[in-house]
């Protein structure tokens, strides 16, 4: 059973008997292509028919979670892209980058310097404290030396002295002891 739209437009249903009935009293050629123009329609009903239907049979998946999930890793990039725009060193273009290193160049320099500098002054005053230290100690050498020198002769003045004495004192006569009344020996 074939349903099949009439010329008013009403629908009826048309048994392949009654078809044929209908096609072979009436040849005219109008009413035939109207007639199969009419099973076309009737066919083509049901085909969208059967593709509404399949089509609400479908189930299509929630995507919620999914959704939720590329949200959170958005929001999570955003973050992640803001807090990099945020550091200047992404902000400086590559004349703020060569001033950034001619500056910090320039001050290791400075720092390098000082650093020269102070070891030069102590360079010096050490050689000047070793100088004077050699000055002393050869101060303190020769003082040595002198008092050997005046030690030794007072050491030779007196042995001559003695010797001097020595001798002249053989030279004179006896002196008179006090007991003895008359000076003389005994």
């Amino acid at each position: 059973m074939d349903d099949v739209v009439t010329k008013d437009g009403t629908e009826r249903r048309m048994d392949n008997d009654v078809e044929a009935t209908l096609s072979a009293a009436s040849a005219d050629p109008a009413v035939l292509a109207f007639e199969a123009l009419c099973e076309e329609v009737a066919l083509v009903r049901r085909a969208v028919a059967g593709l509404a239907a399949e089509r609400a049979a479908i189930e299509n998946p929630d995507y919620s979670e999914t959704l939720g999930q590329i949200m959170r890793s958005s929001a999570a990039m955003a973050a992640s892209l803001k807090a990099l725009a945020d550091m200047p060193a992404l902000r400086l273009t590559a004349r703020d980058w060569g001033r950034e290193i001619a500056t910090a160049g320039e001050q290791v320099r400075r720092e390098d310097r000082q650093e020269l500098a102070d070891a030069k002054d102590t360079f010096r005053q050490v050689a000047h404290d070793l100088a004077a230290s050699l000055r002393s100690a050869r101060s303190a050498e020769k003082q040595f030396q002198w008092l050997l020198w005046t030690s030794a002769g007072g050491v030779v003045a007196g042995l001559l002295l003695w010797a001097f004495g020595a001798v002249r004192a053989r030279g004179l006569p006896p002196a008179p002891c006090p007991k003895a009344g008359n000076g003389q020996r005994k």
